[in-house]
């Protein structure tokens, strides 16, 4: 969101996340807000405030990042310690029913999986944030 749509030129895209906030519409994995404190930035701010959508890992979301992770182990890059909540947000889609809103383009070969690999290879429902945005109804004026 801060490179894509930052606040200061789309007030409200942010609005109208606070919004899907506060209606429980959103919903993101502890390991997102675990992420989020590398950056301490403006989307670190927002997710304190908003700290409501971030959900505990329960054993299902768990065991459901640990299959993921048996079919896709290239998901996470373990050398750069980087996309370590991706497991969990794609077993988050998963156990919740939802969808996964990420920027990532899939990788186009096996070597390596990103978001939407793995959503598709779950049936995931997985959709980049404008699209988000349009079918929740946001119209800029």
């Amino acid at each position: 969101m801060r490179r894509i749509y930052p606040k200061d030129v789309f007030p409200g895209a942010w609005e109208l996340l606070d919004q899907l906030s506060d209606d429980g519409v959103l919903l993101s994995s502890d390991e997102v807000f675990e992420e989020l404190k590398v950056q301490d930035d403006e989307v670190l701010e927002w997710a304190k405030k908003n700290f409501s959508i971030f959900i505990p890992l329960d054993e299902d979301v768990q065991m459901s990042a640990s299959k993921i992770l048996t079919t896709h182990a290239n998901l996470v890059d373990l050398k750069r310690r980087k996309s370590g909540a991706d497991p969990f947000v794609i077993g988050t889609a998963i156990v919740k029913g939802c969808a996964v809103v990420t920027e990532e383009r899939p990788s186009g070969g096996p070597r390596k999986s990103k978001i939407p690999d793995v959503c598709k290879a779950y049936q995931v429902k997985c959709i980049r944030i404008l699209e988000m945005l349009r079918e929740c109804g946001l119209k800029l004026g």
